[in-house]
């Protein structure tokens, strides 16, 4: 996987002035240290280029070098309330039954 993030990183496109190419992981809490520590070495490599989006369940298990380099969103979980006319929604465009 570190191969593949450094591959995209590095490959050139040509963007227009100010927009960037976007890497989304999930589930970042996830990775170890090492893993971790490679991935801090990529961001500030690509700084330029490269913008990265991590997603994970517990932040205190992403490393601090990697947490000083990105702003931080917290999400609380959406009530049921909240989700049921969506996911009903949803399903009605794609002509599912529920």
């Amino acid at each position: 996987m570190r191969q593949a993030i450094k591959d995209f990183a590095q490959k050139k496109v040509n963007l227009p002035q100010g927009l960037h190419k976007i890497i989304i992981l999930d589930e970042a809490d996830s990775l170890t240290d090492g893993a971790q520590q490679a991935l801090r070495m990529i961001i500030s490599d690509y700084a330029d280029s490269t913008r990265f989006v991590l997603s994970c369940n517990d932040s205190t298990k992403i490393i601090d070098a990697i947490q000083s380099r990105c702003a931080i969103l917290r999400f609380s979980k959406l009530s049921d309330k909240q989700v049921i006319p969506l996911n009903k929604k949803f399903l009605k465009k794609k002509t599912m039954t529920f």
